[in-house]
């Protein structure tokens, strides 16, 4: 009688439990792909997109995470920093007007004429909208980045987009070109 009586208590809750709509899963389904976007922002992106499931190469979270760290030091004007990103000699724009950098002083001084004269009034930081991981050999790798600017008064002044071109040197990855459009 017990049992009966315990069975009958649960069928109402079973019979009237609410099925998931269909906002929900839509949103269920879409929730990786955002929280995985804004993990790109991040240093420690990596660790959010395999808390969610949406796992990527750790090469490829090297590279991007490597990326957002370059793009901060350029915002910052850290010309010794952004060096540290580079292999030598360095070609930039080799797809339009190809530039030849062959050591650390002279990609200072480019990213001072870039940073501090060519780039846009009231320019104060960036971020990576997309981009596309290109590995074409274990030594050789594309991050083709999709990027946009924005002022002090946080309106965007640009979107751009670049082929940064990285190799393997001993155990790190280094630029060795960079095309933007």
């Amino acid at each position: 009688m017990k049992k009966l009586c315990f069975l009958l208590l649960l069928i109402p809750l079973t019979s009237f439990s609410q099925q998931e709509s269909d906002i929900e899963k839509l949103l269920l389904k879409k929730l990786p792909n955002v929280l995985g976007n804004m993990a790109d922002q991040t240093p420690f992106g990596a660790g959010i997109r395999s808390l969610i499931g949406n796992k990527k190469s750790q090469l490829e979270n090297t590279i991007v995470n490597q990326w957002i760290k370059y793009s901060k030091a350029f915002e910052y004007k850290d010309y010794e920093m952004l060096a540290n990103y580079f292999s030598f000699p360095v070609i930039f724009d080799a797809l339009n007007e190809p530039e030849k950098i062959i050591n650390k002083k002279q990609l200072i001084e480019k990213y001072k004429i870039i940073r501090e004269d060519n780039i846009q009034e009231d320019y104060k930081y960036s971020i990576l909208n997309k981009y596309n991981f290109i590995q074409l050999s274990e030594d050789f790798i594309i991050l083709d980045a999709h990027y946009s600017r924005y002022n002090s008064k946080y309106k965007k002044i640009f979107f751009g987009r670049g082929l940064y071109s990285y190799k393997r040197v001993n155990t790190k990855w280094k630029l060795f070109e960079i095309n933007t459009f």
